[in-house]
């Protein structure tokens, strides 16, 4: 039963029932589901029997967390237990409740059903809204978290090879081709969403999960890459031309692009300024008049913006915590080449190509506290706890 709470809250949290159904906001059904998931998990969880501390980057996280907290605090005392309350606290809840409760690759699957599920109603309801309301120049929009195209595309991109995940790892046929299916919708979304960042994010999914997928046809394979490619440089890069704050006929050279590099080379200065604790959590956009950047705009650069929000010591732990679950892949891959097939590292290949995807666009934009990551790296450390024990090598790790 406390696994069942767990997929409601998972689901609420992509869902986000109140932006659909006004009517439940009194009811507040994100914090109480979260709230029921984690007294159930307490009192009558199966935990995993791996010590929770003992797992890397579980650490990492946390000290991460911690300097955000301390950064926080050096502005202002106040400042470091509201940053707690109202970010870390539901980041720790998703994260620590997932890592510890999936201690099996079907359990691992249930909770990327939920995100998948959810993310499918933000994208029928964006492509819908297109359709039904068509006119030049109009951009996909979501909703809540996702109501910025940015956003959207990065949920989408996330959610690509969750679903192809689902589709391989499945036995049956038509179980297979309806997550591919619906992956192809989500890539369809993007194409229309008009985001230089959204087509970066498609194109390195797709590329990746066609390339590493073992259980479907090579014809077929070359075939979906393909029309992906097609689709992106014909269909995708006309759609990005239509945008009119971009210069007519071309990619970049407008405000957007320009000036993000102002941005980082200002947040750059921010971290030689402050190596210790950085400016702050979310007050790098403030600063950056003093720094030689423009006020008010964020750093639109994930990484640079946990450096220069967090300092030196904080950034490495983000580092760590975030990327170098990347690194750890690739040795684990190497080593692995003929095990490719088995269901958990099936699993870890597109979650670890949900982290890819997710930097790709997360350099272009900030997205430190976006929830899918929190998810996707505890998924991660769940996935790969299991296999390394059932390895024997969890002593290793």
């Amino acid at each position: 039963m406390a696994f069942f709470f767990l997929n409601v809250f998972t689901f609420i949290m992509f869902f986000q029932p109140v932006f659909i159904f006004p009517v439940l906001a009194p009811y507040r059904p994100y914090r109480y589901s979260a709230i029921i998931a984690l007294i159930s998990f307490l009192l009558a969880g199966k935990k995993s029997d791996i010590p929770l501390l003992s797992v890397p980057n579980v650490r990492y996280f946390l000290l991460f967390a911690t300097m955000q907290v301390i950064s926080s605090s050096a502005i202002w005392l106040h400042g470091g237990i509201d940053t707690f309350k109202n970010i870390w606290l539901n980041l720790i809840i998703i994260y620590v409740i997932i890592v510890m409760s999936c201690t099996d690759e079907k359990k691992i699957k249930s909770i990327i059903l939920m995100v998948v599920a959810a993310i499918f109603y933000l994208s029928y309801k964006s492509v819908s809204d297109v359709i039904i309301n068509y006119h030049p120049g109009l951009r996909p929009q979501g909703f809540g978290w996702y109501e910025n195209p940015n956003d959207l595309v990065l949920i989408l991109t996330c959610a690509i090879p969750l679903a192809l995940c689902l589709g391989e790892s499945s036995n049956s046929t038509i179980i297979k081709y309806f997550f591919i299916a619906i992956a192809s919708f989500f890539a369809f979304n993007i194409l229309l969403s008009a985001s230089r960042n959204g087509l970066l994010g498609l194109m390195s999914v797709g590329c990746l999960s066609i390339l590493f997928m073992k259980k479907i046809s090579r014809f077929i394979r070359l075939s979906i890459l393909i029309l992906l490619i097609f689709s992106v440089v014909t269909f995708g890069v006309a759609t990005v031309l239509t945008r009119s704050d971009l210069m007519p006929g071309h990619l970049s050279g407008d405000d957007s692009s320009e000036n993000r590099i102002l941005q980082w080379k200002a947040c750059l200065r921010m971290v030689k300024a402050h190596p210790f604790l950085g400016v702050g959590p979310g007050e790098s956009a403030y600063e950056m008049r003093s720094y030689g950047g423009i006020r008010g705009l964020v750093p639109h650069n994930t990484l640079i913006q946990a450096f220069a929000e967090t300092g030196i010591p904080g950034g490495i732990f983000f580092v760590m915590f975030t990327i170098f679950p990347l690194w750890e892949a690739w040795k684990f891959f190497k080593l692995n080449r003929d095990n490719m097939t088995i269901q958990s590292v099936i699993i870890y290949k597109y979650l670890i190509i949900t982290l890819a995807g997710f930097w790709v666009c997360a350099f272009f934009s900030n997205r430190i506290y976006f929830k899918i990551l929190y998810v996707m790296i505890a998924l991660i450390t769940a996935v790969r706890k299991n296999i390394l024990k059932q390895q024997g090598l969890i002593a290793d790790e």
